[in-house]
């Protein structure tokens, strides 16, 4: 078998290698924990006074008659209570929300030091990263590839998807210094959300002016082993008077995917450090009046490329993702117990734009705007009772650019149009909590879908579980549509889940859940030999099942996050070009295992030392053509990334933070692989990196502070 520099070799030296790096990461796993349980006393005293500063004078009778039960929340116990607003039409606890979900806040962010979303994703369980073509990397999730269409991106309720494939760009993409917190759903999500939500959604939501108080900068600069990794800066801006909250966040940042060497299956190679750049911007302004919400939102996000769909191109050239997101919403409250709510939002990107003076690739320029309206009403029958219903209408209108006949139709332009239905109930009651949704879904061209969803979740002292069978659909997108010979249809996913959880003590949690998935008629993508094109269309069963683990440890001084994935498809029917042929058990590209820590500890109230690891199981990608013609697959060695991040808050003056932090530190080779038979090399990950961060944030003084 053929032997690039990635692949694992399976000689007793080797093996005994990694051996001793598993243990020394279980040792150190073993260590850390421990570490984070301990607190100092003479902090924990100064914390006692001032969770128990209660003023009983100001108390009632039946105040005072409760207040041998009153224990203050601690800090785990306010993040695994709070509100989830993206697993269901009405909020719900962390705890009995009707899906899988993790939650990422600000504070871990921060001291993550993270470089930008793929560092905060592979915090969570089962979520990893995998090669599509010309330089772009897409998301996985439990093992399935998910970059067209499987995984919901919002960015404050914007759909961030583009609508030509259904595909999402990660890489320095998606500013995210000023996240107030992330909700990321680990199963479907598509009776609520539509038909980018079959496998998961990532709901990311921003500061508001009530966070920002005033105005902050944030700059990083990163330095890999051959070259500059990145030159980040973004400014945020905002403020709340009374009823009126607005916020405004720009980014410009530079980086590059890898300083290392690629080779493409033929053998061809490039360095990628001049040739793999990276250039984001965008600005996100929010406007909040009483009831009144209207979000804007641009992206331009362009990638310098050379390594083409299979070969090497004789020279790089840029493709650029361009989008620009508008919504405007009215929140009215009749009453307690109905809120309707108008939504209109407009949608206009340009994806995957490739427009070169000769045939190097090909000039790809298509244009496509969504014009969506939506109406919901959410009535609360009693306090324990409560239904959401709405509709959804949406007008997409794509135009190609550069050719007057490439649509399936023989024009330039091409439109489809889609009216959703969708009903959510929810019934509280003391022994479980019942959750029954649906949506029917009527498109244009492809014809309907429905997907329904149950769940019965419940909290029952420091337990709680979770039971969950959901449908779930992907809405062939207009290039799956345009490029089909025959009309393509929806696929259709069958997830059934369980989760229980328990608090152990008030600052440590733990969870562990079970999911099967099944995907019907997925939507295929081939190279149609005898058209010499790009073709789409409906093909066979995919899925997976699998294992998740999770304990989270949170206190004023520390906290611990470890997280544990397994998943397989054995016994599953898979599509061939997405599994392994010499193995039933796993897919390409994606780790059968993975753990991820997390762990950030307080030398002082002010300095902090963090760290994250991510090890991972073996790996298989194709890599090179025998002689023959045909596709090798490699093994690639298991992995562990190490990160190592030191934070000083307040330095010199209250606005200031400084940070510094060593990422890949160990310089494991950790290439993007690509989950299908596309013959794409895998792309070579960064190397070791050094970076450097540095925040400014002045914050404008309420009355309050101004009296203390």
């Amino acid at each position: 078998m053929y032997q690039s520099l990635f692949i694992f070799e399976n000689s007793d030296k080797k093996l005994e290698k990694e051996l001793i790096n598993i243990k020394f990461v279980c040792c150190l796993i073993l260590l850390l924990f421990i570490f984070s349980l301990s607190e100092p006393k003479a902090q924990t005293v100064k914390d006692s006074v001032k969770i128990d500063s209660v003023d009983i004078y100001e108390m009632s009778l039946e105040q005072l008659l409760k207040l041998k039960a009153y224990t203050p929340s601690s800090e785990l116990e306010e993040l695994i209570n709070s509100l989830i607003i993206s697993a269901s039409q009405k909020p719900m606890s962390y705890r009995e929300s009707p899906n899988i979900v993790s939650l990422i806040t600000a504070e871990e962010i921060k001291k993550s030091g993270a470089r930008d979303l793929i560092d905060v994703l592979r915090m969570l369980p089962g979520f990893e990263f995998g090669m599509d073509v010309e330089g772009v990397v897409g998301i996985g999730i439990r093992g399935n590839w998910a970059h067209e269409g499987k995984i919901l991106l919002l960015i404050d309720g914007q759909e961030m998807n583009e609508n030509l494939f259904g595909t999402t760009q990660f890489g320095n993409h998606y500013p995210i210094n000023n996240i107030k917190r992330i909700e990321a759903i680990r199963g479907p999500g598509s009776a609520v959300n539509g038909g980018y939500a079959e496998y998961g959604v990532i709901n990311i939501i921003t500061f508001g002016g009530e966070d920002i108080q005033g105005i902050s900068a944030n700059g990083v600069i990163g330095q890999m082993l051959d070259a500059i990794g990145r030159k980040n800066i973004s400014l945020a801006a905002g403020d709340k008077w009374k009823d009126f909250d607005i916020s405004l966040f720009a980014n410009l940042s530079e980086a590059i995917r890898s300083d290392a060497e690629y080779t493409d299956v033929f053998g061809s190679a490039y360095n990628m450090a001049n040739h793999s750049n990276i250039k984001s911007s965008s600005y996100n302004l929010g406007i909040t009046y009483k009831g009144l919400q209207i979000r804007s939102i641009a992206d331009l996000y362009q990638l310098k490329v050379q390594d083409g769909y299979d070969a090497i191109v004789t020279r790089p050239y840029w493709q650029t993702f361009s989008g620009f997101y508008n919504e405007i919403k009215y929140v009215w409250k009749i009453n307690n117990q109905l809120t309707i709510t108008p939504k209109i939002n407009i949608k206009n990107q340009t994806p995957w734009k490739t427009v070169e003076d000769d045939s190097l690739t090909g000039n790809y320029h298509k244009e496509i705007v969504r014009y969506r309206g939506n109406l919901s009403a959410s009535w609360n029958l009693s306090r324990k009772i409560n239904i959401v219903a709405g509709v959804e209408h949406y007008l997409d209108e794509a135009k190609e650019k550069t050719d007057s006949s490439y649509f399936i139709n023989g024009k330039n332009t091409i439109s489809f149009n889609n009216t959703s239905y969708f009903i959510q109930g929810l019934a509280k009651h003391r022994i479980v909590n019942l959750i029954l949704g649906a949506r029917y879904d009527i498109h244009s061209t492809f014809g309907d879908a429905f997907v329904p969803r149950v769940g019965l979740t419940k909290k029952i002292n420091r337990i709680n579980f979770k039971v969950l069978y959901s449908n779930s659909f992907r809405a062939p997108s207009v290039e799956n549509i345009n490029l089909s010979i025959a009309s393509v249809k929806p696929e259709y996913t069958q997830v059934i889940e369980a989760e229980i959880g328990t608090q152990l003590t008030r600052k440590l949690f733990f969870t562990a859940n079970i999911y099967d998935i099944i995907t019907l008629n997925p939507i295929v993508y081939y190279y149609d030999e005898f058209t010499l094109s790009d073709r789409y269309t409906n093909f066979g069963k995919a899925g997976t099942r699998g294992i998740e683990l999770e304990i989270r440890m949170k206190n004023t001084y520390n906290s611990f996050w470890l997280n544990y994935s397994f998943y397989t498809v054995k016994g599953k029917e898979n599509i061939s070009d997405n599994m392994m042929e010499e193995n039933s058990k796993m897919l390409l590209a994606f780790p059968a295992h993975q753990i991820n820590l997390t762990e950030s500890y307080n030398i002082t109230r002010k300095f902090s030392i963090n760290t994250t690891m991510q090890l991972r199981s073996v790996r298989y990608g194709y890599t090179a053509i025998d002689t023959s013609g045909n596709l090798i697959l490699s093994q690639f060695k298991p992995i562990l990334l190490f990160n190592l991040y030191f934070l000083y808050q307040h330095l010199f003056t209250e606005n200031l933070d400084f940070g510094v932090g060593v990422y890949n530190l160990l310089n494991e080779k950790n290439p993007f692989i690509q989950p299908y038979y596309g013959m794409h090399a895998p792309l070579p990950g960064a190397s070791r990196e050094v970076i450097v961060r540095v925040s400014y944030h002045f914050k404008r003084k309420t009355k309050n502070e101004n009296v203390e």
